[in-house]
């Protein structure tokens, strides 16, 4: 699964660079960043590849599934937003942004925001990005 995810991403880096918000960062490091968010899905995915979110309506815990890797990664400060979407088995689209810092150890996510583009949005907007 994972080698189909790398896939994905070096092809969304051939074919639709000009639609990435950090125009500034290199082939590599956009590679990186989309590798950093795949390792995490799949690190914390279960068995049949599910990520468990928490609706913020209900409190109810949900099973979503990687869908579409957006071409686009957001500045915020010296950190990146990266985003995808997932979808549940009844086909609920989820908006997943994830926040990658580069650490000690290269980059990790240190952030999970299901469904909350308004928050990313006032975020960004006061990170001064």
């Amino acid at each position: 699964m994972k080698a189909v995810y790398i896939f994905m991403a070096s092809l969304w880096l051939v074919i639709m660079p000009h639609h990435v918000s950090a125009s500034n960062l290199d082939a590599v490091t956009k590679a990186q960043l989309q590798t950093t968010m795949i390792t995490f899905l799949e690190e914390a995915a279960d068995e049949a590849g599910a990520f468990g979110v928490i609706e913020r309506d209900t409190g109810v815990r949900v099973a979503v599934f990687p869908g579409a890797i957006h071409p686009r990664i957001i500045p915020y400060g010296t950190d990146y937003f990266l985003c995808i979407e997932m979808f549940d088995a009844a086909g609920k689209k989820y908006e997943a942004d994830f926040l990658v810092r580069n650490g000690t150890n290269g980059w990790m996510v240190v952030d999970v925001m299901m469904n909350q583009r308004d928050l990313l949005r006032k975020a960004i907007a006061n990170s001064g990005s």
